[in-house]
Formats: structure tokens, C-alpha cells, sequence
């Protein structure tokens, strides 16, 4: 890696510039601690505990995290993460979701994104619900055969 860099200063000096180039760096995806808050509508929480943040295989990001309901009924749950550096500006997002969440049950919940620019230092995860739909059965088809 030395190499690789004193070869670039060399060639940068050589063309009469003096900038050297930086050198790709695989550092942390998080800072040792991330700041978390929640927003949103939907009758969940969060376990702040829960939530782990890593790069899968292909450099996208991963992050994981257990929802527990308050709702009284069954609910759709979409999470969307705005993620910020330590500066405060944003550097990417992570989205994902749960169908059918129990009133009173916990989930896990992965949501997904691209590599963030930057180093995570907090996130916002913004939690909406929306009533789970009720799967239908048995079902006859308007102006078609009844079902047997």
C-alpha cells in the first residue's frame, strides 16, 4: 500500500501538481456509539438495543432491528431510516417493513439500503402503520361460476 502511494505522490509531482490523491479507505460503518430517535404514526417501538448495522456481500447496507406493537390490532409497519453523520448531515437512507404485526407481539425487521457516504453517527427512524388487510378465502368471482 506504501507503494501504491508513493507511487501516485510521484506521479502527481510529475505532472506539476502538487494534490495527491486519496488513498480508498473500508473504514466503520458506524461510530462507536449512533445516536437513535423514532418518528411517525404507527403504535410501535423500537428496541434501541436491537438495531445492528452492517454491509452485506455486495457493499449494500443491512440494518436490523425488533419492533414490538401497542396497537390493538394486527398492522402493516414501514420503516424508513434517515441516516446522518456526525456533522448532522444525512448520508443515506434504509428502508424495509413488516406485514401482519401482532397487537402485543415483537418482529424483526430488516431494512435495506445502498452503502452510506460517510460514517453513521445517528438515525432517525421514521415507524407508520397502516391496518393490516385481512386476507380473503373462498371468495366468488363477480358475475363468474360460484365456487363449488
Amino acid at each position: 500500500m506504501a507503494l501504491v502511494a508513493t507511487t501516485a505522490a510521484a506521479a502527481a509531482a510529475g505532472c506539476g501538481s502538487t494534490q495527491v490523491p486519496e488513498a480508498a479507505t473500508g473504514g466503520p460503518v458506524t461510530a462507536a456509539t449512533v445516536g437513535f430517535s423514532q418518528t411517525g404514526n404507527a403504535d410501535a417501538h423500537i428496541q434501541q438495543g436491537s438495531i445492528t448495522y452492517r454491509l452485506d456481500a455486495t457493499g449494500s447496507l443491512v440494518v436490523r432491528l425488533s419492533l414490538t406493537s401497542s396497537a390493538a390490532t394486527t398492522q402493516t409497519i414501514a420503516i424508513r431510516a434517515s441516516l446522518y453523520n456526525s456533522s448532522g448531515s444525512i448520508i443515506d437512507d434504509a428502508v424495509g417493513g413488516q406485514i401482519q404485526v401482532a397487537p402485543g407481539g415483537t418482529t424483526q425487521v430488516e431494512l435495506t439500503g445502498p452503502q452510506p457516504q460517510g460514517t453513521i453517527a445517528s438515525a432517525v427512524f421514521e415507524v407508520t402503520a397502516s391496518a393490516a388487510p385481512t386476507p380473503l378465502t373462498n371468495t366468488p368471482i363477480p358475475n363468474g361460476t360460484p365456487p363449488a
